[in-house]
């Protein structure tokens, strides 16, 4: 008898494991091998392994599976060719990191209900569950209908990226190690024009509107690249509770919430994160206007701040409120990537090209408004994606846009 459920328990235990292998092995989740450094794989245990198991910790990285997600990508990582020296950034960043562990942890995650999903009573919805539950908020609904119109089967693989740092989309063209399901077209792009042979005109303009509303008045025939305000941790930020800041508002007037959740169900394992040095990039995404009944194409760039309120409800801990410096240096790398992407994902060379940007991380996430201004300045006026001139010119115009005043916006670009 007792012979008999050891062999069922062995049975069990390597069926799990070729699971945990098989997921690995089939997985969207690309792993940048020669792009990702240490303070990227610190920052990913970091959310992996957390610190601490209390309440608030739980709630922060599993409310929304982001821990999978995390331990999901490490299970990559260990699954590829090559991997030493990540393998050796691990250990240095975790030193009694256990293989073992992070299996058995990510097959207990996977067979785990959200917490959000727990209390929006949503378990037996599967998959895809924020867009079936019953609502009665204006904007989810308005959102529905226009998935309904043109991605009720979603977005492409090749229309959804995901960059975990600058040096991913930099090296696109010289590193043969890129995700060629998802940056052909980067890559072919940036290898017909690179950015040290763009030059338009780069002008740099401030839009009192709404985002909704900005996309609109872009010219037609142009592209449009939009910086979303994003939440790092939850798809679409407070969306399902009708909420109204600069991401939902997007979210409300097109179909890009269908492309979080295809970010969240189709490449990172069921779970939810934005990259802490990273962004994800969107393709594509509709714009609807109801008033006119317009329609209007254009890319997405999915990033977040810090969270720096007193709530602290970000996924990542961000440094002392009181370290400007680390604050800066770390919010210039993740900008890097948000400029970077735009320029990888242009159409042509960029002189059709609208990027709009906007004071992001200066409402409820509490950073400052002139310190987002100035990064957003030294990066746009100087060379980046080994461009010749300040990489503001690989595009035709760039717009701040707020519905809030851009006076701050507006002195620190007027110095020069």
């Amino acid at each position: 008898m007792y012979t008999i459920v050891f062999y069922i328990a062995l049975i069990f235990l390597l069926f799990c494991s070729t699971l945990i292998r098989q997921q690995i092995i089939d997985t969207r989740m690309f792993v940048p091998i020669d792009s990702l450094r240490k303070s990227d794989i610190c920052s990913i245990i970091s959310i992996a392994l957390p610190p601490k198991e209390d309440h608030n910790w739980i709630q922060r990285v599993d409310g929304h599976h982001s821990r999978r997600t995390m331990l999901y990508f490490l299970l990559s990582i260990q699954s590829k060719s090559n991997n030493e020296q990540l393998l050796n950034f691990i250990y240095e960043c975790y030193p009694n990191f256990n293989w073992t562990f992070v299996s058995k942890k990510y097959l207990h995650l996977k067979n785990s209900f959200e917490l959000y999903q727990k209390q929006n009573q949503a378990e037996d919805l599967g998959n895809y569950w924020q867009l079936k539950i019953p609502t009665n908020s204006f904007g989810p609904l308005k959102s529905r209908e226009y998935i309904s119109r043109y991605r009720l089967n979603g977005f492409q693989p090749n229309e959804l990226k995901i960059y975990w740092n600058y040096n991913q989309i930099q090296t696109l063209v010289s590193c043969a190690d890129y995700n060629a399901k998802t940056d052909s077209d980067a890559k072919n792009s940036l290898l017909a024009k690179p950015a040290y042979e763009r030059r338009h005109t780069g002008k740099i303009s401030f839009i009192l509107s709404g985002i909704q509303d900005a996309v609109f008045q872009v010219p037609n025939g142009k592209q449009v690249i939009v910086l979303d305000f994003a939440d790092e941790r939850m798809p679409g930020g407070y969306y399902l509770e009708n909420a109204m800041t600069q991401e939902e508002v997007i979210l409300y007037n097109s179909d890009g919430y269908r492309a979080l959740l295809d970010l969240k169900y189709t490449m990172m394992d069921g779970g939810y994160m934005l990259p802490e040095y990273g962004v994800a990039y969107i393709k594509r995404v509709r714009f609807f206007q109801q008033r006119t009944n317009e329609e209007r194409l254009t890319d997405v760039i999915v990033a977040a701040c810090y969270d720096l309120s007193p709530s602290g409800e970000g996924l990542y801990i961000p440094p002392s409120r009181n370290d400007e410096e680390q604050i800066r240096y770390r919010t210039h790398q993740k900008f890097q990537a948000i400029i970077a992407s735009a320029v990888a994902n242009t159409e042509g060379d960029g002189k059709n090209t609208y990027l709009l940007l906007g004071p992001i991380g200066t409402g409820a996430f509490f950073n400052d408004k002139k310190m987002i201004a100035e990064l957003f300045f030294d990066i746009l006026n100087n060379s980046l994606m080994s461009s010749n001139e300040a990489i503001r010119y690989a595009f035709e115009e760039i717009w701040f846009v707020s519905t809030h005043s851009l006076e701050v916006f507006e002195n620190v670009f007027g110095k020069h």
